[in-house]
This record gives C-alpha cells, structure tokens and sequence, in this order.
C-alpha cells in the first residue's frame, strides 16, 4: 500500500506542479476538468448511481463546467456575484449537514439526490474558479500558492495531530481529526503567508488572514467528504488512484478552498 501511494504520488506529484507552473492555460484546463470529471463521478457512484450513467452525467457537467468558465472569463469580473450566490449556497447547506451529521444516513432516494446534486455543484464551482484562477495576473503562480497553502496545511495538521492531537475534531465523522491539527496547520500557513507576501503583489496584513482563513476552510471539504463516504459505506472514493483511494480523496481539501480562494484574491 504504502509503495503503491509513494508510486502514483511521485509519477502524477510532478505531472500536476509541471501543468500549473509551466503548461499552457489549455493544459491547465485539461487537469482541472480530470479532476472535476474523475471527482464528479465518484461522488454520483458513491451515491448509487451506476458506472455509465455517472461517467455520462459527469462528462456533461464537466463540459458545461468548461464552457461556463470560458463565458465568465470573457464577462471581465462580472461573475463574482453570481459564483459568490452559488457558493455561499452550497456550502451552507453543507455546513448544515455537518452539524446535522445523522442527516443523510438513510440513503432514501431524495436524500441521494439532494446529497448528490450537493456534491456535484461543489466540484463544478472548484473547477470553475480554479480556471479563473489561472487568468489572473500571474495567474499560474497564485494557482500553485494555492496548492501549496493545503499541503502545508495537512503538513502541519499532521505533525501537530499526530504529536499533540487529543481533543477530536468531529469524532462522528472523521474521528482521525483533532482540534491540535487545525491549530498546527493554522500555524504552519500563517508562517507560509509571511513568505508569501515577500514574494508576491499582496500585503503581510492581507495574507496572514485570508492564507489561514482559505485552509479553514479546506477542512470543511474534508469533513463534508468523509461524511459522504461515512454516508455511504466506502472507505475511499475510489480506486482511481493506487494508494491514494479516489480523486475526491486527494482534492477535498482544494475542492472548498479554490472559490473562496478566488473570491480573497479578487479583494486584493
């Protein structure tokens, strides 16, 4: 297992950093509408929609994902406040469900819906604002800090959970979680943001809040995950990554963070 996971994350690690910082905006387009259709259709599989009609739904979402982005690309900005609506509503819904974790555990046919259609929205947003991400000013970089600030964010998660950790996080939904993780990765990122704003157009008091404030909440696309695989009876999203579970495993985290990423750098 442990082999398996060093494999793929040394093969797809530098194919992923390559695309964002040296590939073509097309190249770019092409990793996030992978990720948005291998992560769309593991969560409509996870969700008891069989293999071909969710690789079909999931293909059609991507693509209007596509086209949507391209259309709001040429609109000059005036997306925000609709993405801003969109997000705002998603995401609450699945904070509700957070707090109200039992939600959901029946499996009915609307709860399926309704949990499905949640999820769906959620990684069309990412890949959305992922792709308008990449068509800001110096776009490819900020595109990389932004996969940086959640891998160091699980860096120091890790560390200080691991060493630390006592007090769970939400123990009903993900019990590996603890309160000192969070602390440690708050830490862990502000430290990176101070670097940050030497090197890039951004204030020291602009970054040591929205760098934090982006990885709080990657954690509750983590959280909102795990309860969907909980949910569902699957320890992983997938096999579509050896080692690793699922695409949705691997970019839960990114899937939240992306449009409130893009909403702060827009305030810049």
């Amino acid at each position: 297992m442990l082999k398996q996971r060093i494999i793929t994350a040394l093969i797809l690690g530098p194919i992923v950093l390559a695309i964002v910082i040296m590939g073509s905006p097309k190249w770019f387009m092409l990793l996030t509408a992978t990720i948005q259709l291998a992560s769309t259709y593991e969560w409509l599989n996870m969700h008891r929609l069989s293999m071909l009609p969710a690789f079909i739904v999931a293909t059609l979402v991507t693509l209007t994902s596509c086209y949507f982005a391209h259309v709001l690309m040429v609109a000059q900005g005036t997306y925000t406040a609709y993405l801003l609506m969109v997000f705002c509503l998603v995401w609450l819904l699945a904070l509700f469900w957070l707090w109200r974790f039992k939600l959901g555990r029946d499996n009915t046919h609307f709860q399926l819906v309704l949990k499905s259609t949640i999820g769906v929205l959620a990684i069309a947003l990412f890949a959305m604002a992922f792709l308008l991400i990449r068509v800001q000013p110096q776009g490819h970089l900020w595109a990389l800090i932004l996969l940086l600030t959640i891998w160091v964010a699980d860096i120091g998660a890790y560390f200080s959970g691991k060493n630390l950790g006592k007090h769970k996080l939400a123990i009903n939904i993900s019990p590996g979680k603890t309160w000192e993780g969070v602390v440690g990765a708050q830490l862990a990122v502000l430290l990176f943001a101070i670097v940050i704003a030497q090197m890039m157009p951004i204030t020291w008091q602009h970054a040591i809040w929205m760098f934090p404030l982006v990885a709080l909440f990657s954690v509750v696309g983590d959280l909102t995950a795990s309860l969907g695989k909980r949910q569902a009876g699957v320890k992983d999203s997938s096999q579509l990554l050896p080692g690793h579970g699922g695409f949705i495993d691997r970019f839960d985290s990114l899937i939240a963070a992306a449009p409130l990423y893009l909403f702060l750098l827009n305030s810049l």
